[in-house]
């Protein structure tokens, strides 16, 4: 079982609206590849699982970055954070449930941006060439996992 990426789960609904895994995005151009989680700026993420950092940071959105993770039986990427914990570099090794990055602010809300893929393909997560999500074909619906996942107590 997976831990929830916040110690919390958020009072906004990750289901619903431009949160969900799905919604519009750009008029209806593509799709919202992920599920946000929206947060107070700095709140601690944890690792869904142990692991190893595939790629760490890098620009993400609008000021935002991202932080990818191969997992025991997927990959995940953390996005819209604000910075990684202290030492975490390429490579480097995650427990579960392990602090690994703090929520940051796009526009108006400080959210995580989560995104998880089967990790059967290989390559960039983005790829603007792949319509409706413009990411890479073994995208996954992060909302089941994010259900079932069981959340840690500090």
């Amino acid at each position: 079982m997976l831990t929830f990426p916040l110690r919390t789960r958020p009072a906004a609904n990750y289901h619903n609206g431009g949160l969900r895994f799905g919604a519009d995005r750009d008029g209806g151009a593509r799709k919202h590849a992920g599920c946000d989680l929206v947060a107070p700026l700095g709140t601690e993420i944890l690792a869904v699982d142990d692991g190893y950092v595939i790629q760490a940071p890098y620009m993400f959105y609008h000021g935002t970055y991202a932080l990818e993770v191969q997992h025991t039986y997927l990959v995940v990427r953390y996005g819209e954070i604000r910075g990684v914990a202290n030492g975490l570099v390429a490579r480097s090794r995650v427990t579960r449930g392990q602090v690994i990055a703090y929520v940051g602010r796009m526009n108006v809300d400080s959210m995580l941006h989560i995104e998880m893929y089967s990790g059967f393909d290989s390559g960039p997560l983005t790829v603007r060439s792949n319509p409706p999500f413009e990411r890479r074909p073994d995208l996954m619906d992060p909302t089941p996992f994010l259900d079932r996942a069981m959340l840690v107590t500090p």
